[in-house]
């Protein structure tokens, strides 16, 4: 994520201080309504902008954080709006946990049942909301005017700076792998359940005291404000200005604020001109308006930090042993998995060999978390590790990478940097050879010898036997998910069914 910078920071700082000096009434409360957007714009950065989640309640805590602002303003005044932040994010906090254990498009759909059910009470419950009629008359204690704008875009600017700061390092970062590579996200000990809850309740927060401030400034409440139509424009906004970039719900808001008022003069088919410059937008600047402004002033995007390689590789302290014990894993019918078991110490290089097929990948996912093992017992030490999930099991101590490169641009030795950043115990590597050439292979030796060395348990998978029996103190064959041969390098080599299965030698068989 970009830095905001001097011209971010002054395109956001203008508008309000223009508006409360040049501007009349009328455009006063165009720019308040743009921040009111741009807040729950801002919010919906978070989840689906970061961490690439279709919400689509988004609307729906807005039209919450609106009620609750006309129901208690008669008795709070102006403490209404921070009561109706908290009650959007204790609604989203209630339905976050199961919602979120839905993936793709079924939270998608689950979000949008819920906006439903919020928009059927914003209607039925007659005494409460007053149904279609809505509720007015509320506003007396609550700021109006220039006062309003001032305290929404004081509040859009703290927020937007305070988001850029926070996303721009670590924070930033450990989005970017969820969003990007959840599977290398879990291995490193992110925990993505948690990240997506947080953002999903700070995200409803925002929607909340935004639909607060259009409270105020509009002084009625309708079911209208739970509508699908506010998610649209939602959506719309943050798409158009940019999902990622600081200033892109600011300007997504602008947009949709001001474009239809410039396109009145259209009548009955500003609709259709307000769809055609959303298409134009979408198709000449994919990054939103903020990234098409970065790439005209010839701002450069920050790049994605490389993994550094880490001083201390891993601790002393720790499990000593990883221990599995007939693990088996089925795909229906399919028995990935037979009663797999051997034992990996601390300080040594297990070669894990087999052909196509055989379960190594399977037995690195199992025992990394990345799936569940049906039967059987995986421990470090005494501690079992089966029904942890992953995140857990790298923070306990197991470390992972993969045989497809799961972020782009990166090299094997940035990947292994990033494994080895959580100091685990034992490592999984997945093929870390593959398309190498004979002196990456030749370093590449060297790298894990000097990891067995610091005291790290490495299990190695890879179809280069050469290699591993240069590498590894053991090895461990697999075919078609059973235990071929488990021992020294040159005991398993020699063993008919190693030669028959692995190697190809028929006169073996």
């Amino acid at each position: 994520m970009r830095s905001p910078g001097l011209f971010w920071l002054v395109v956001l700082i203008l508008p309000p201080i223009v508006a409360l000096t040049l501007l009349p009434p009328f455009g006063q409360r165009m720019v308040t309504l743009i921040g009111v957007y741009a807040l729950m714009g801002l919010g919906y950065q978070l989840i689906f902008g970061y961490l690439g989640a279709l919400n689509l309640a988004q609307g729906a805590l807005f039209g919450v954080g609106a009620y609750a602002t006309a129901l208690l303003a008669p008795a709070l005044g102006g403490l209404a709006l921070p009561v109706a932040l908290v009650a959007a994010a204790c609604l989203a906090a209630i339905v976050g946990g199961p919602l979120l254990r839905l993936q793709s498009h079924y939270f998608a759909l689950a979000t949008l049942a819920l906006a439903s059910i919020v928009n059927l009470v914003a209607v039925h419950a007659e005494t409460l909301t007053g149904g279609a009629n809505g509720l007015a008359g509320f506003t007396r204690g609550l700021p109006r005017g220039p006062v309003l704008l001032a305290v929404v875009w004081a509040c859009l600017i703290v927020l937007v700076l305070a988001t850029a700061a926070l996303v721009r390092g670590r924070v930033g970062e450990q989005a970017r792998l969820l969003r990007q590579a959840p599977l290398l996200a879990a291995t490193l000990g992110i925990d993505g359940g948690r990240w997506r809850f947080a953002a999903f309740v700070v995200a409803g927060a925002l929607a909340g005291l935004a639909g607060g401030f259009s409270a105020a400034l509009s002084g009625v409440v309708s079911p209208e404000a739970t509508g699908f139509s506010i998610m649209v424009l939602c959506l719309t906004s943050v798409v158009l200005g940019g999902t990622r970039h600081p200033m892109g719900a600011v300007l997504g808001a602008a947009l949709a604020v001001g474009l239809p008022e410039l396109l009145r003069d259209f009548q009955g088919a500003w609709l259709l001109a307000y769809a055609v410059a959303t298409l134009a937008v979408v198709l000449w600047a994919p990054d939103g308006l903020a990234g098409l402004a970065d790439r005209l002033r010839g701002a450069r995007a920050a790049e994605a930090p490389t993994p550094a390689w880490p001083a201390l590789l891993t601790s002393d302290a720790g499990p000593r042993q990883l221990r599995v014990e007939q693990v088996v894993k089925r795909f229906g019918g399919v028995e990935a998995l037979a009663g797999v078991s051997f034992t990996l110490a601390r300080g040594e290089i297990v070669g894990l060999i087999g052909p196509n097929g055989s379960g190594k990948t399977t037995l690195l996912n199992v025992i990394s978390g990345l799936e569940r093992a049906d039967d059987g017992t995986i421990a470090l030490d005494q501690r079992p590790i089966t029904p942890l999930p992953a995140h857990a099991i790298a923070w306990a101590g197991v470390g992972r990478t993969f045989q497809a490169r799961l972020l782009e641009g990166e090299t094997r030795r940035a990947e292994l940097a990033r494994a080895l950043s959580v100091r685990p115990a034992f490592l999984l590597l997945d093929e870390p050879a593959a398309g190498a050439t004979d002196r990456e292979r030749a370093d590449l030796v060297e790298t894990l010898r000097g990891l067995r060395d610091a005291g790290l348990g490495l299990l190695v998978v890879d179809h280069d036997i050469e290699l591993l029996s240069r590498l590894s103190d053991r090895l461990v064959c697999l075919d078609r998910g059973r235990l071929l041969a488990v021992g020294r390098p040159a005991e398993v080599r020699a063993d008919p069914r190693v030669r028959a299965s692995f190697l190809g030698l028929d006169e073996a068989a």
